[in-house]
């Protein structure tokens, strides 16, 4: 893995295309209700410690990588939006999409509030980080 001097961003080799543009994370909480930033604080605290485990903002979201990205959020308005990969299609609640991209499934579910975040959504979380 690499860092790109420019934004600051972990990425797979320097000649990887990405948005390079330095984004503050507190930015993509703005007009945004308080429970979407508190949900991703505490997404985030369930996620820290895992080993090589990198993030950084986008314009639009915040990407996790390990070897490879394996999480997208997005802050929503009144929710999170969290896309994973898995390699098996499924629309059990809490997953509401499941579309089929380069032999794996790209996964979303919605956060709301703090009941959502369960042991369930970070057991998906994480098979998509053993996946990376």
């Amino acid at each position: 893995m690499e860092t790109c001097l420019k934004c600051g961003r972990t990425i797979r080799s320097v000649k990887q295309w990405h948005y390079c543009a330095k984004v503050d994370l507190d930015s993509l909480f703005e007009e945004k209700e308080k429970q979407v930033s508190f949900l991703f604080e505490k997404l985030l605290a369930e996620l820290i410690d895992w080993p090589d485990l990198a993030y950084s903002a986008t314009k639009k979201c915040i990407v996790f990588v390990h070897h490879k990205t394996f999480l997208v959020i997005k802050p929503m308005k009144k929710e999170l939006d969290l896309k994973f990969y898995l390699p098996y299609y499924s629309e059990e609640f809490p997953i509401y999409k499941s579309v089929a991209w380069s032999g794996k499934f790209e996964t979303n579910i919605r956060l709301h509030d703090f009941d959502d975040l369960d042991q369930e959504v970070i057991r998906l979380i994480q098979f998509s980080y053993e996946m990376s």
